[in-house]
């Protein structure tokens, strides 16, 4: 390292510690171009660009690295770290492996591929990762939630719960733990906690749809439809584009009695994964609630017997989404000939619920009205629209 790249080096080690990583960055870049050999000034730069994220120049610049020095367990760590954030799940698990291998203790790599085990389909190969992790850093939120997210991806939702509630002791505002107590709850049926934490992780990231999804999944189990649609709508405007998503808008939608938007969002739904099977019971069960018996089970039969959407259905449901365009003319929707009156199995015919529905007062577990303000989606402050 020349005398010029040690004083660059050196200045931007100090700028990245006193917090100032954009200077830092330019620094290491111009130590780099002074003395473009040197290993550790090479592995700061790319460090320097990951945590900035830049992804594809840190990528780049560690397989250099990697390459050069197979065995700069540092760098094939950032490596795998880098290509799990660039979804590139199979060369990460292969990196972090390669690392586990040789230093079985490595934090980054044991957080890294047990990461890449929980998005995957054998989450219970991360517990013991996960665990690792732990021992070594036993009061640290991330591992905590880490450790927690395993027990929930495997059907361990007590100690999950647990788990996360102990990564919140420490760290309050963790929105990775608050999201995932918030699904863990869900999954037992405690709405109001959920609604609770949803809120909480909703109003530290506001522009975070899923808290609002959560929130909207919460709401509808206990019945506040209004409310539901509510935050549904304001995760979609949020990028809530999943199948998923559309599915609960359009059950919510029916549920209230707003049919065509019903069956727009089972539409779009479909469109999103022509394969998943949820999307055609929302039509199938949002076209039977306007009686439109022969074409809901019409759609059923697609799914059952791997046919898809039939065209002339799709043609049908859109002819019927434009021509409705109040909340007047939903009852002109209906079927008039209801002779063909059959029972769907599966598909629910749900009875009309009305617009107005009781407003909750939900507990909302741990969290204090006077730590933040509830937003709107609660229905606190919002004029029924009926």
């Amino acid at each position: 390292m020349s005398a010029a790249a040690r004083k660059a080096f050196d200045e931007a080690v100090s700028l990245e510690s006193s917090g100032d990583l954009d200077k830092a960055l330019a620094s290491f870049l111009k130590a780099q171009e002074l003395s473009p050999e040197d290993t550790e000034i090479s592995y700061r730069t790319a460090s320097a660009l990951l945590q900035a994220g830049f992804l594809d120049e840190a990528q780049s610049q560690l397989r250099r690295i990697v390459f050069a020095e197979p065995d700069h367990l540092k760098a094939r760590a950032s490596l795998g770290n880098c290509q799990l954030l660039l979804g590139d799940l199979v060369n990460a698990s292969s990196n972090f492996r390669e690392v586990i291998s040789q230093d079985p203790a490595d934090r980054n790599a044991l957080y890294g591929l047990a990461t890449v085990l929980l998005k995957g389909d054998t989450p219970e190969e991360a517990l013991p990762l996960a665990r690792s992790l732990l021992d070594q850093m036993p009061a640290s939120p991330a591992a905590l939630t880490l450790l927690a997210d395993a027990f929930s991806k495997t059907g361990q939702v007590p100690q999950a719960i647990a788990t996360y509630r102990k990564a919140l002791k420490s760290a309050p505002k963790d929105v990775s733990a608050l999201l995932g107590l918030s699904e863990a709850l869900l999954r037992g049926k405690r709405f109001d906690e959920v609604i609770g934490y949803a809120v909480q992780a909703s109003s530290l990231v506001p522009e975070n749809p899923r808290p609002l999804e959560l929130l909207a999944e919460a709401l509808a189990s206990q019945g506040a439809l209004d409310d539901a649609l509510e935050a549904a709508e304001a995760a979609l405007k949020l990028g809530s584009t999943s199948v998923s998503s559309f599915v609960r808008l359009s059950i919510i939608s029916r549920k209230l009695g707003n049919y065509t938007d019903a069956l727009r969002y089972a539409l779009a739904a479909h469109d999103e994964d022509a394969n998943a099977p949820e999307p055609y019971n929302a039509l199938g069960s949002a076209l039977a609630s306007l009686k439109h018996i022969s074409k809901a089970r019409s759609v059923l039969t697609g799914l059952s017997g791997g046919k898809g959407l039939d065209e002339e259905i799709r043609d049908f449901v859109e002819k019927l989404t434009r021509e409705a365009t109040t909340d007047t003319n939903q009852q002109d929707l209906v079927e008039e000939d209801r002779s063909e009156d059959l029972s769907l199995g599966d598909t629910e015919v749900p009875r009309t619920q009305s617009s107005k529905t009781k407003q909750q007062n939900p507990t909302h577990g741990a969290v204090s009205d006077d730590q933040f303000q509830l937003p709107n989606v609660l229905g606190l402050s919002r004029q029924d629209r009926s």
